[in-house]
């Protein structure tokens, strides 16, 4: 039965999770992927082989959105999550990030400042689409050095991210499109060697099973699947809530006081439309 309504709205107010829709079709896949499949000897190169396979594949299975030639280096992450960590634990530079992008960069070492505007030429921290909102942005006048969080793509149309120029570091994650929140999947692309991530590449310490998991779903769906199979449930649910849905496909936004609450940016509130869907 559909809920009533304001028993919808009080669901979007109360939920504080950002997790896209569980799919029959994606649980089916994964159960055809067993953790002995990669069980592998360190140095056999198994692991090895199979993480360049599957970022390969990915260059090729994202390129309509973002163009990753320049960045020659690429690792297997635990999800962005562990991309931000180790970005964080290498580098001691003046940092920035705009107000209600992701917090867990300053969690991890509290000294980024948070702005409204561009400050001077601090390395600066950016989700694209915004975390805020889900929204893409542009970020072509940005000359600072850049960190770049990609994690929303896979949950979105084709829309062309232009890289600002100075881009250290593209980081991916695989939780939101498919909701593999507890499969820990993502991929990073650097310009130069990772001062952390390079010496565990070079010895195969990482999520082995990762690279399968994220292979089999870029096999099975393209980037923009998942947008196209609830775009117009989202403008439904966002027209009968008098919502503004968000490039990203399951998440809406509202300058309603009623959603405080959830506001991240300015008067904005970023809600979630996986809680109310039944």
């Amino acid at each position: 039965m559909k809920l009533n309504p304001w028993k919808q709205a009080s669901r979007l107010q109360k939920n504080p999770y950002v997790q896209s829709p569980q799919w029959d079709d994606v649980t089916e896949l994964l159960s055809k992927i067993k953790i002995s499949d990669s069980y592998y000897t360190r140095g056999s190169k198994q692991a090895q082989g199979e993480a360049l396979e599957c970022i390969e594949y990915h260059r090729k299975w994202i390129s309509s959105i973002i163009d990753l030639s320049d960045f020659k280096y690429a690792y297997i992450t635990a999800g962005a999550t562990e991309a931000i960590n180790h970005w964080r634990m290498s580098d001691d530079r003046p940092w920035q990030f705009f107000e209600g992008d992701y917090e867990w960069p300053q969690m991890i070492k509290p000294n980024g400042r948070k702005t409204k505007y561009l400050h001077s030429s601090d390395v600066l921290y950016v989700s694209n689409p915004a975390c805020s909102d889900g929204n893409f942005i542009e970020l072509n006048h940005i000359k600072n050095p850049v960190i770049l969080d990609c994690a929303y793509l896979g949950a979105t149309a084709i829309h062309k991210i232009n890289i600002p120029v100075n881009t250290e570091q593209v980081m991916f994650s695989f939780s939101k499109g498919w909701g593999l929140i507890g499969q820990r999947c993502g991929i990073l692309y650097t310009r130069d060697p990772h001062p952390t991530l390079e010496p565990l590449k070079k010895v195969e310490c990482y999520h082995y099973a990762s690279a399968q998991i994220m292979k089999t779903i870029m096999e099975n769906y393209q980037v923009d699947e998942m947008y196209k199979r609830f775009k117009s449930t989202q403008k439904q649910l966002c027209d009968d809530l008098e919502l503004q849905p968000s490039d990203t496909y399951f998440i809406a936004t509202s300058t309603d006081d009623y959603y405080e609450i959830r506001r991240r940016k300015s008067n904005i509130a970023r809600l979630s439309l996986t809680s109310i869907l039944e």
